[in-house]
């Protein structure tokens, strides 16, 4: 199958409060069912049994809707099977694919939300807000974080069925203001309807930010929202994330599996160049900061083998060691592993100089502060070694120079990093790399 049927997939993070109906409208829209209002939808795509008992997602979900050449959406054959026989026929007969990252809503596992908004890439973020909640402080979080990483946003107001009209009528109003308001970059909330929807997906990048009004029980919005989907353009040539496909290559791997009879696989993000079957790459830096030479033996976009992947696919590659002694295993695999092309001689990185703005602290950041640095799939504590401010307070911006904690990690000046460490998060660029060795030596 020819890599070019499949680029036009549009990966949307999934975010909002806890129990606002995230995963069922994501049940809703890619298995084509209504919810009964007892968690039928939703137990239609949660990983785990847990997540079954209690309702509340823990992971990172991927579920995918497809649509054909008519804008229809491709109809799933069987809802209750597998991936890998579900998946194959939707990309097949799609022409336009969006995938659905479905994140966590509860602060406990805020820092798997945050790794899905950073690490994961998503071309745009769909807020869930129940109508009979209201607009919660996880709510606003979420939506601090997505203007702060500048990902484009729309709103599902959800669970209308069971809102009273003046609860409703209070959230909607919220939300608008929340979005006029000059923190949130005095935007244009709009109320979408099937006669907007092509006005609102080509302004959804400059200050508009479509609501939708949905109920999952009824169905009543869901054919709206699907037209919506289906207008959705790729942000891999303008988010400014992505390298050309002619660049050396570059894999962020998110994700890593032992596949019996296959051998290892990772998951994760073509963030620059071309990656074809047989391809020699790179696989580091470890924690000593070398890299192994690799071979990629197979591709899989979707569950569907392909031959060739280019810059901003999502994608599996199954890799095997070049050197004979040498056995991949999961644990060979650490936090911000990259695969790198075999002449890229990438220079990894222990220091590096950010400017940021603190959005969130109960007190005062300084020296030796120690927070979790979220940068691409890099996810590791550094310690505050310099800073352009004595103290940095909510709401600052100063430039501070961090070190990272136990291994040296691959970076480049430009990336956004986001940083937490409790409800601390500050947000910032990195503005220079600074080439030092082992500082632990």
């Amino acid at each position: 199958m020819e890599s070019e049927m499949l680029t036009d997939d549009i990966r949307i993070a999934v975010i909002g409060n806890v129990d606002s109906g995230k995963s069922t409208l994501v049940g809703v829209l890619t298995k084509c069912v209504q919810d009964d209002g007892r968690g039928h939808a939703r137990s239609l795509v949660f990983n785990y049994a847990h997540e079954q008992a209690n309702g509340r997602t823990s992971s990172i979900a991927q579920e995918i809707m497809g649509f054909n050449d008519q804008g229809m959406q491709v109809i799933p054959d069987r809802i209750t099977e597998s991936k890998n026989k579900t998946w194959q026929p939707i990309v097949e007969k799609s022409k336009h694919l969006i995938t659905f990252l479905d994140l966590c809503g509860h602060e406990k596992y805020l820092k798997t939300t945050i790794f899905g908004l950073v690490g994961l890439m998503p071309d745009y973020a769909m807020i869930v807000i129940g109508a009979n909640m209201g607009i919660t402080r996880m709510t606003k979080e979420h939506i601090g974080l997505a203007i702060s990483l500048k990902v484009p946003i729309f709103f599902i107001i959800t669970k209308i069925d069971i809102a009273p009209k003046n609860v409703f009528d209070s959230t909607l109003e919220m939300l608008q203001k929340i979005m006029r308001s000059p923190a949130a970059g005095s935007r244009m909330p709009m109320v979408a309807t099937q006669e907007n929807i092509v006005e609102l997906s080509s302004l959804i990048e400059s200050k508009c930010c479509p609501i939708f009004i949905v109920s999952n029980v009824t169905g009543e919005g869901i054919p709206v929202l699907k037209s919506f989907l289906n207008t959705l353009k790729t942000r891999v040539n303008s988010s400014g994330m992505f390298g050309p496909p002619e660049a050396p290559t570059e894999f962020l791997i998110d994700g890593v599996f032992m596949v019996t009879g296959v051998g290892l696989v990772v998951s994760g993000i073509l963030r620059a160049g071309t990656t074809t079957v047989g391809q020699m790459l790179n696989l580091g830096p470890d924690s000593t900061g070398n890299f192994k030479p690799v071979q990629v033996k197979g591709i899989h976009h979707k569950r569907v083998p392909i031959d060739k992947a280019t810059s901003g696919m999502s994608v599996s590659l199954n890799i095997k060691a070049i050197a004979k002694k040498d056995v991949l295993k999961k644990s060979s695999y650490k936090k911000g592993m990259v695969l790198i092309d075999k002449d890229l001689c990438p220079e990894t990185v222990w220091e590096f100089e950010a400017e940021v703005v603190i959005l969130h602290h109960a007190t005062t950041i300084r020296q030796n502060y120690q927070p979790i640095i979220h940068c691409g799939v890099v996810r590791q504590a550094a310690n505050v070694i310099e800073m352009s401010n004595e103290l940095l307070r909510s709401g600052d911006k100063g430039t501070i120079k961090f070190r990272f904690a136990y291994r040296p990690e691959i970076m480049h000046t430009g990336m956004h990093i986001l940083f937490r460490e409790g409800r601390t998060k500050g947000l910032g660029e990195v503005r220079k790399i600074i080439p030092i060795s082992n500082p632990h030596n």
